[in-house]
């Protein structure tokens, strides 16, 4: 009998599972001529030996997402089917309590029935309770965004149902203890300045407090200071933060109350301010989803937010368009029911309490209108950090800055410039459910910076990246430049006072992006993005996209090196699932469950894959990376696959990696025999490879790509990329355009 020990048993049977993996994978694509063993060899696998853990039920198919027309009494069943109206019962809810009873506040608008008032402001007799509790152990409260948006919502409805009058006793001395002891740094500064989300709370709630009760002895100076902020986002009319999460804070709080401290709809109404509201309605997908980026609280982070927003801004402006995107995003939210129900954090505060603000500012008068279905892309407003508390550096872009040293300091030291970037690209087929969709980051200047970096795509309604929720680098399906040395002269912003992702002074990469070329057509968008110092390395950056609507994506990433030194170079997708189908220079990928609640609760997604090729480099090594190892923080979505390149170019050389993203239906290996030996094979070579068969490289160097497809038999696809706009001659082509997609039907 063989005996090993615990270390060397473990080490063998890892070894077996190792072989059995990839006997499986060759096995299972023989029939098919699919993976050889040399195709196999040639995979450098830096993950385990399989990336690959499908749930059996994705292959039967999903729910279908709901298409169904949505009213404002769609919002008010949502919220009594939720069971959160059950909260009417259990009013001492602590600081938690104006949030968690946003429901109550709209059944008590619908119905005027006592029993919710009464719940109400027994809430709110807690609540005062549990701030005063909060000042008492901390000397200050630290609760910004609901609060100062949510209170001035409940007083509004309750003197218009007669339960107060104005001159309420309880609200007055409610509101400016609150105000009195806002620290929203949970820090002994307070009058942040700056247009970001805390700022603009704190200066709105003081704001509004001068106006209600003039009569209190800062009503002057919480007058000139909430002017102060106010002003500093209206010159630009632009927030700091390009994410799916902190970038919702401040206009919650402008959207509930803005219209009470101001007295007007401008902050919905106003022309120029119309650029956020649009981009808060084209980033969402076809079906109503959100794919996040930037720092996010995960798969579909803020949609909810985003309902009420729209909602109200075409209550305000008549745009039926805001509504058409809001009733997408219900819609998805409602598929995502099953998962979201178990999670306090997903059901009742991301979801419930903006469902319930939807229902306060929906107006059913405005009718849905199909936004512009075609590809796009658009701009924002440069956001740069600076030393918050150097007045001598924020008072360059700030006025009146309060001399107190405590007073005045840069909320999260973000500083709105006046420069403008791109900001997104949106690669769409239309707003029919399932059509394809990709999301483009092109803004050079956030944390991380991933201009050119694909955030989102989507099919079908399904998802086939996520990103993580990073506050700092992170490469996002773009390709990744490694210094390997650390040798090369990075390139820092002239402005030598604006800080990097780590808060160091004059260290800031000098990123610059532009899009040089944008063509939509009814069937494909063609577009080139040019970044410069990408990564702030002494590289050229460019992304070249021919996106074939309801059909596939491909792009160009091409790196042109103006200084020379030794670096790892690699297009890349993140993903959660590679393979099995896998070859030298592609892979087959999917997202079994996009991940919500900050990485709490798998969602629910429809059944979809995605072809990851590559051109074939013979320099070139596909490699399989488990990411969460090196950054937790992918742990949504911590597949990697990448096909690396490594050496020491010279200045002026120019690396090009071309690539394809093929959406298609999962195709899944099966016997025909329960007996040993049984062999699993796919229905065609199509299917074996997910598609990759079909995929001919004609031309691919630095001056000219040119792909023939064939994803479906008979039916030939070309795809040209040619930025020179030079002769082109090859197969049956001729073209001098810039790119190029043509159709052939063979007979």
């Amino acid at each position: 009998m063989l005996i090993l020990s615990t270390k060397i048993r473990v080490e063998f049977y890892l070894l077996l599972i190792l072989l059995a993996s990839l006997t499986y994978i060759s096995t299972a694509n023989a029939a098919d001529i699919s993976n050889t063993q040399s195709d196999l060899q040639s995979v450098e696998r830096l993950a385990n030996p399989t990336f690959y853990s499908p749930a059996l039920g994705r292959y039967r198919g999903a729910e279908p997402i709901p298409q169904e027309p949505v009213t404002r009494d769609t919002y008010m069943q949502w919220i009594e089917e939720s069971g959160l109206l059950e909260l009417v019962d259990t009013p001492k809810l602590g600081l938690s309590g104006p949030q968690r009873f946003m429901p109550i506040l709209a059944k008590y608008v619908q119905t005027h029935d006592k029993k919710w008032a009464d719940a109400i402001m027994a809430m709110l007799r807690h609540f005062s309770a549990a701030l005063e509790d909060e000042v008492a152990q901390k000397g200050w409260t630290e609760q910004f965004i609901q609060v100062p948006a949510y209170l001035p919502l409940y007083r509004k409805y309750l003197i218009e149902g007669g339960v107060i009058r104005e001159d309420n006793e309880f609200f007055r001395d409610l509101w400016l203890y609150y105000c009195r002891n806002l620290h929203v740094w949970g820090t002994q500064p307070t009058e942040w300045r700056g247009a970001c989300h805390r700022s603009i709370p704190e200066g709105l709630a003081k704001g509004l407090a001068a106006k209600l009760y003039p009569d209190i002895p800062e009503a002057e100076h919480w007058k000139r200071y909430a002017e102060l902020v106010f002003d500093d986002f209206w010159k630009h009319r632009e927030w700091p933060q390009n994410d799916t999460g902190y970038s919702t804070h401040a206009t919650i709080v402008m959207l509930c109350m803005g219209d009470q401290y101001l007295g007007d709809d401008r902050l919905c109404t106003d022309p120029v301010i119309q650029r956020f509201w649009r981009r808060q309605a084209v980033e969402f997908s076809p079906d109503g989803a959100m794919n996040p980026f930037g720092p996010n609280g995960g798969w579909n982070s803020t949609a909810g937010v985003r309902i009420f927003m729209l909602e109200r801004v075409a209550a305000r402006t008549g745009n039926g368009e805001f509504r058409y995107v809001a009733h997408k995003a219900m819609n998805y939210i409602k598929y995502q029911g099953p998962a979201m129900r178990g999670d306090h954090y997903l059901w009742s505060i991301e979801v419930g309490e903006n469902i319930a603000l939807a229902w306060l500012f929906a107006d059913d008068s405005v009718k849905p209108v199909e936004p512009y279905s075609g590809s796009l892309w658009n701009k924002r407003i440069e956001a740069t950090r600076l030393p918050h508390t150097d007045k001598n550096i924020v008072g360059k872009y700030l006025k009146d800055l309060d001399p107190a040293p405590n007073k005045a300091h840069l909320c999260c030291a973000y500083m709105i410039t006046g420069k403008e970037w791109p900001d997104k690209l949106i690669l769409r087929s239309g707003w029919n459910p399932g059509d394809f969709f990709a999301l483009v980051e092109l803004f050079p200047v956030s944390f991380p910076a991933n201009p050119g970096g694909i955030m989102g795509m989507n099919r079908w309604g399904a998802p086939f990246t996520q990103i993580c929720t990073s506050k700092g680098g992170s490469k996002e399906n773009r390709v990744m430049i490694v210094d390997i040395e650390g040798k090369a002269n990075l390139r820092y912003h002239p402005d030598k006072d604006r800080i990097d992702e780590n808060w160091k002074r004059g260290k800031m990469p000098d990123i610059r992006s532009a899009v040089t070329y944008f063509e939509e057509m009814p069937k494909v968008t063609f577009a080139r993005v040019r970044v410069e110092n990408m990564d702030g390395l002494p590289v050229l950056y460019q992304r070249e996209f021919v996106f074939v609507k309801n059909r596939f994506l491909a792009t160009r990433e091409i790196v042109t090196f103006e200084e020379s030194f030794k670096a790892k170079v690699a297009p890349l997708w993140n993903t959660q699932n590679i393979g099995p189908q896998i070859g030298r220079h592609w892979a087959n990928t999917f997202i079994g469950a996009p991940v919500g609640s900050n990485g709490w609760v798998d969602m629910l997604t429809p059944p979809a894959d995605l072809l990851v090729w590559f051109a074939p480099k013979p320099e070139c090594m596909l490699q399989v990376v488990d990411r969460f190892e090196q950054d937790p923080r992918t742990e949504a979505c911590r597949g990697q696959v990448r096909y690396l390149w490594e050496g020491t170019p010279q200045a002026g050389r120019q690396l090009v990696f071309t690539q394809v993203y093929y959406p298609h239906k999962p195709y899944r290996a099966r016997t025909n025999t329960a007996d040993p030996g049984a062999v699993a094979s796919y229905g065609d070579k199509l299917q074996a490879t997910a598609g990759a068969s079909g995929i001919t490289v004609l031309r691919d160097d630095a001056e000219a790509s040119v792909l023939r497809l064939e994803f479906n038999p008979g039916q030939i696809e070309y795809v040209i990329f040619n930025p020179r706009e030079e002769k082109i001659n090859i197969d049956f082509i001729q073209t001098d355009k810039a790119y190029a997609y043509i159709s052939k039907i063979e007979e």
